[in-house]
Order: structure tokens, then C-alpha cells, then sequence
């Protein structure tokens, strides 16, 4: 667990800790808004003011400089917001978040919009936007799982930026309450503080959509993990059939994903051709791709490829290609890396009455759950 997290517990009511994360809602925006069912209180971080707010006005927020402006009130460089009455609800842009709002200011015009909240309340906002709350139980609790794992391994990844995760794909899609749903807050109700753990530590539960038959190694899809715990090694899925992902395929033309690639630092001429350079044994995934050009040959790893052109076109790396003039064809199974948690083979295990913590297992072999906290 990263160093920051001692500085997010803090003791609920019943004597027990609680975790806190501070999620990144907007980087370096010029402005914001903020309103509240109820009324607020802003507390300068630096003077210890505290400012009142009316819930019945929204209020554009600013920087200047090394300060702050909410409204027609100037604080200094970090301001947190939050309700006056506990069960009021703070909004940013309105969209309305549980717990309370910081917002950072670093002398350069700029603002970072940032939500304080605990981890199971978190989780309230993240699996309706990384699952359907129509699956089954033990499918969203898998996720819950899988999801408040990855939150509390990734603690203080963005501490440079004064925040602990993403709001976006880069860490897990956060929609705050707008999104919630009964469904999904069941199954992290049902699975409260469970974790899953490898040898007594947390482990990387990443996840993706649609395997297309078989996970993968993690090694063979970021090239720093050379090196996989057993737990991060493929596995055979014979669930995910039913995504609407399973099967894809897409047509880029040549030159389109010469102009990507340049973007990537890739200098290259007019391409001729892409081919599969290696695969992975056990999946048959690609792991490296070879482009011809004018210039020459570049050998580029097959995710780095993937993420470059263009992920929603190239879906998972798990996939053939035929060249022509102009263009190039790609046909495929899955969407996604491949590494960890398939969804939709965790679906499709619980539809067929598999439990939660054997879904996790099939996925993470040789891992076990915990409740920790």
C-alpha cells in the first residue's frame, strides 16, 4: 500500500477506520461550479477561514494567481468544501458527489477539482460505470472486489497532482452518485471491505471487458512486467461468448495510422505493410507488430500499437490482419488488454451459478479474499 495511506484513515463513528480516497475529478481546468442541496462551509486551507455558502446559488469557482475565487470570496491556494448538514450533497459542474470537495490552486491560473470520499462510497460511483447493473449478483460483487482492490493497491499513484486516483479510465470510471443504482451498491454492500491479496499483499486487479478466449500474461502486454506473479499468468475463458465484443473487426487506412504513430514519436515514410512480428504462446495474442515503410522496419509492441492507432478500432491485440493497397484490415476477438478480471466472463460464470470468490479465483489463481478494516 503507498506511503499516502496513513493520511486517509480516519475513525468512523463505531471506533473502526475508515479509507478515504481523494479522486481527481478535473486537472488543471480555468473554472468550475459548484452548488449544494443545503448549504456549505469553504475552509482555507492555509488561514483556517471558514467561509459560508447559500445551497440556493451556484457558484463559479476561479484561480488567480496562487488563489482561489468561489463566487465573490478570495482564499489562498487550497480551499475544501462540504455540507453543512451530513446528508446535503456537494455538486461540481452538476454533477453531485458524496463527501466533501478540495480544490487546488499552483500559481499557475489554473485549477484541480478534486473529491474526498470514502472507498465504499466511491465504489457506489465506479461499478455502474465499469459494469451493467442488470448482471448478476455475483458478477457485480466480483467486481466490487475486484474494483475496491485496485482503488486501495493504487493509493497516492497521482500524490504529485494531490490526488490517490483518476476519474477516468486511466485509473476506473468515477460518475459520482449521478450514476448509482441499487444494484450495483448491493453488491458493494455484500462484499464490504473484502480485498484480494496474493502471499499477504494486495494484488493488481486489473481488469478488462472481453478476453476472446484467454486472458493473458501481463508480461507479455506491458513490457515492465517481465517478470509476472503467478497470479497475473492466463488463463483459458470459455465465458465470454456472449459479449457483443467477442468477434470484431475494422478497416484503417494506411495512412491514418502512419499520422498516429507519428504522434507517438515514430518517424516513419509511407507504410507498405503491418505484420504480426511474435505471438504469445498461450493465447496466440500479438506482441509485436512490424511495420515496412519507405524508411525502413519498425518493430512496435502489439498494446503500445493498439493504444497509438486508436483502442476503440483495435480492440484487443488478440487478432489477425491482411494487407492492402491502401489500407488494412484487422479481425478480432475481445476488447482490451487481456490481463486479469474478463467482465464478461465473470458474467457469464455467474449466469451459470458460479459465486463470487471462484469467479475472482478463476481469474487471479492462487489469490485469497480478506476483509481488511
Amino acid at each position: 500500500m503507498a506511503a499516502s495511506t496513513t493520511a486517509v484513515l480516519a475513525a468512523a463513528d463505531n471506533g473502526s477506520k475508515k479509507i478515504f480516497l481523494r479522486i481527481g475529478l478535473q486537472e488543471n481546468t480555468s473554472n468550475a461550479s459548484i452548488g449544494c442541496e443545503g448549504d456549505y462551509k469553504a475552509v482555507d486551507s492555509e488561514s483556517k477561514i471558514v467561509s459560508a455558502f447559500s445551497g440556493r446559488n451556484i457558484s463559479s469557482i476561479h484561480a488567480v494567481k496562487n488563489s482561489i475565487t468561489i463566487g465573490n470570496k478570495i482564499f489562498g491556494s487550497s480551499v475544501e468544501l462540504a455540507p453543512v448538514k451530513e446528508n446535503d450533497r456537494l455538486s461540481v459542474n452538476g454533477k453531485r458527489y458524496r463527501g466533501s470537495i478540495s480544490i487546488i490552486s499552483k500559481n499557475t491560473g489554473k485549477i484541480t477539482v478534486i473529491n474526498k470520499i470514502g472507498i465504499e462510497e466511491y465504489l457506489y460511483g465506479v461499478l455502474p460505470m465499469e459494469v451493467s447493473y442488470e448482471w448478476s449478483i455475483e458478477a457485480l460483487k466480483a467486481q466490487a472486489v475486484v474494483s475496491r482492490t485496485y482503488a486501495m493497491k493504487s493509493m497516492g499513484k497521482y500524490e504529485d497532482k494531490g490526488y490517490d486516483l483518476s476519474a477516468t479510465f486511466l485509473s476506473q470510471v468515477y460518475g459520482g452518485m449521478n450514476c448509482e443504482n441499487p444494484n450495483t451498491s448491493k453488491a458493494v454492500d455484500q462484499t464490504k471491505g473484502e480485498v484480494i491479496t496474493f502471499k499477504g499483499q494486495l494484488i493488481s486487479s486489473v481488469f478488462h471487458s472481453t478476453c476472446g478466449g484467454f486472458t493473458e500474461n501481463v508480461g507479455n502486454v506491458w513490457e515492465n512486467n517481465n517478470s509476472a506473479p503467478e497470479y497475473m499468468e492466463g488463463v483459458c475463458c470459455p465465458y465470454c461468448k456472449k459479449s457483443p465484443q467477442y468477434n470484431w473487426e475494422c478497416v484503417i487506412e494506411k495512412e491514418i495510422i502512419r499520422e498516429n504513430l507519428e504522434k507517438k514519436g515514430y518517424h516513419l515514410g509511407k507504410i507498405d505493410s503491418i505484420r504480426v512480428a511474435g505471438r504469445a504462446p498461450f493465447s496466440r495474442r500479438a506482441i509485436t507488430f512490424n511495420v515496412y515503410h519507405s524508411g525502413g522496419k519498425v518493430s512496435i509492441s502489439s498494446n503500445e500499437f493498439r493504444m497509438a492507432v486508436g483502442s476503440g478500432q483495435i480492440r484487443s491485440t488478440l487478432l489477425n490482419l491482411k494487407n492492402y493497397r491502401d489500407k488494412i484490415k484487422f479481425v478480432g476477438r475481445g476488447w482490451g488488454h487481456g490481463v486479469g478480471l474478463c467482465q464478461w466472463g465473470a458474467k457469464g460464470m455467474a449466469d451459470k451459478g458460479y459465486g463470487y470468490m471462484y469467479i475472482i479465483n478463476k481469474y487471479f489463481p492462487r489469490t485469497k479474499i480478506i476483509k481488511q478494516l
